[in-house]
């Protein structure tokens, strides 16, 4: 990559880096830096959702995140004596099925997702720049100039590029510059004690689950370095002196004894513990002519840890972004960044922020079930229907397509028989064969960051020479043609075929 970068990211949590990657795979020339000297420690946002973990495959890292995590362990519920009383799932199993590889939540720390993506970054010899700290920007017509400073260099630098993504954090300087609003609100009578501490007397098969909130509560969750026994731990409660357990650590142990009511419980280290108090907000636009905000609890929005979606990053700027750099699309195209995010962060705030207020409503019905979860924060049913780059030719419902005020951009996952519309998921296909090789693939082997996927699906043999043809007028590189035949036709040129199977109908 050059020194001299098309964008520079500020920010170096998920978000940054799956943009970073997904520029660095498209051979735009990025550079991305943190202020801190260190990466942050802990499990933080440990939930990833199923259009995550796709995303992550067509990014090429999903064996890798799947090698280092695991699934989501089911609660295990305590009695008020500290004896277990039952156990259930925060969501159900779901097999996989050929439109749905991935239907279900994986568990992995923040920091171990943010070592993997860094990993793959170095392929394309792009090293986060730590200690280094943005100090301000201007923008001009045709580039962004950054001043930046290096912890160990009294000097300022001076940088021009084409971009600038600030994902450095709610309290990041790069919104705050813009002057973006960051509407919404702070739930400090909701704080949380939660950390990373090393415990012995539990298993980590379930998520152990003592008491329950808004009365004195404590959680266990195994992490991925089980064999450390490191678990993740919420504590909350009236009993509980919230800056007492930051500074003392016997005081946090003494204290989870009693509302275990398990003597043998013991805590042998504390990593890292913070005092969490929900932030629900969002900013008002994503974008300011060159410069741009982006990430879940990150400098475009905040929101309850309830509904799981913060570790699960925004795809959506980083290959629009290259398709502007690498001068195939007009600038404009970065317009829909923010009308395609806006309207689906607000739903996901509310989705969240009802989470929040069942778990922590003290009047809640018996038999409510606050630590469930619904299917739809899977993510696999968000879209993008009324954007106004999508058009929709299918007539699927009258004709053009329905406006979004009457549209859920959360809605449930499309089915395998259902329609589909422009802008919706692109479901897998499996069972597939490729003509020219006879090997078995797949729909998403065929999907990735650095192109357009092009699906020609034809009845019968017939010429295809136009069509092809009139996708060649494309920028090399840019679009994949895939041409899909009905089971039993083979082609001597670049196609796929699917094979017959009584399971897909």
């Amino acid at each position: 990559m050059s020194t001299l970068p098309d964008v520079l990211i500020v920010g170096t949590g998920p978000t940054g880096l799956v943009c970073a990657l997904t520029l660095a795979q498209n051979g735009v020339p990025v550079r991305i830096i943190e202020k801190l000297s260190d990466y942050p420690a802990g499990q933080r946002g440990a939930g990833i959702m199923p259009r995550t973990l796709e995303i992550y495959d067509f990014l090429g890292l999903l064996g890798d995140v799947k090698a280092a995590g695991g699934p989501i362990p089911e609660i295990l519920q305590y009695n008020a004596e500290g004896q277990p009383e039952k156990v259930f799932s925060i969501q159900p199993y779901c097999e996989p099925t050929p439109a749905i590889p991935e239907h279900n939540i994986y568990m992995l720390g923040q920091d171990a997702a943010c070592r993997i993506l860094r990993t793959h970054l170095k392929k394309y010899n792009i090293q986060v720049e730590l200690s280094t700290e943005l100090v301000s920007f201007e923008q001009h017509d045709d580039h962004v100039t950054v001043v930046m400073k290096e912890q160990s260099d009294a000097e300022t630098k001076s940088l021009d590029v084409k971009y600038l993504v600030g994902a450095d954090g709610a309290k990041g300087i790069v919104r705050k510059v813009l002057g973006l609003e960051f509407l919404g609100e702070t739930r400090h009578s909701m704080h949380v004690l939660i950390g990373d501490i090393v415990v012995e007397g539990l298993d980590n098969i379930y998520w152990h689950k003592f008491g329950e909130i808004p009365n004195d509560s404590v959680m266990f969750r195994p992490t991925e370095r089980y064999n450390e026994n490191i678990f993740f731990i919420v504590c909350s409660g009236p009993t509980f002196d919230y800056q007492k357990a930051l500074e003392n650590d016997e005081y946090l142990a003494r204290w989870i004894q009693e509302v275990t009511k398990r003597p043998d419980l013991k805590i042998v280290r504390v990593e890292y513990l913070a005092d969490y108090r929900p932030n629900i907000r969002m900013v008002n636009a994503f974008q300011k002519n060159r410069v741009f905000v982006a990430g879940g609890s990150d400098a475009a929005h905040v929101h309850s840890a309830t509904g799981g979606q913060g570790m699960n990053s925004s795809f959506n700027l980083g290959w629009k972004l290259a398709l502007v750099c690498k001068r195939h699309s007009p600038p404009s195209l970065l317009q829909s960044y923010t009308e395609e995010r806006l309207p689906v962060i607000k739903e996901m705030l509310q989705r969240t922020t009802a989470i929040l207020n069942s778990t922590m409503d003290p009047n809640r019905k018996a038999g409510d079930e606050p630590w469930k979860r619904p299917t739809t924060l899977n993510q696999l049913g968000v879209h993008c229907r009324w954007s106004s780059i999508v058009l929709n030719e299918s007539g699927a419902s009258g004709g053009g397509v329905p406006s979004r005020d009457t549209l859920a951009t959360y809605g449930a996952a499309v089915c395998e028989g259902d329609d589909l519309r422009a802008g919706d998921r692109a479901p897998d296909a499996p069972w597939l064969i490729d003509a020219r090789t006879g090997c078995t693939r797949r729909l998403f082997d065929m999907y990735g960051p650095d192109h357009h996927t092009v699906l020609i699906f034809a009845a019968h043999d017939r010429d295809l020479t136009p069509i092809v043809q009139r996708l060649a007028c494309y920028p090399n590189g840019t679009v994949y043609a895939v041409v899909v035949y009905p089971q039993g036709w083979m082609k001597v040129w670049p196609c796929a075929v699917r094979i017959p199977s009584s399971s897909t109908g």
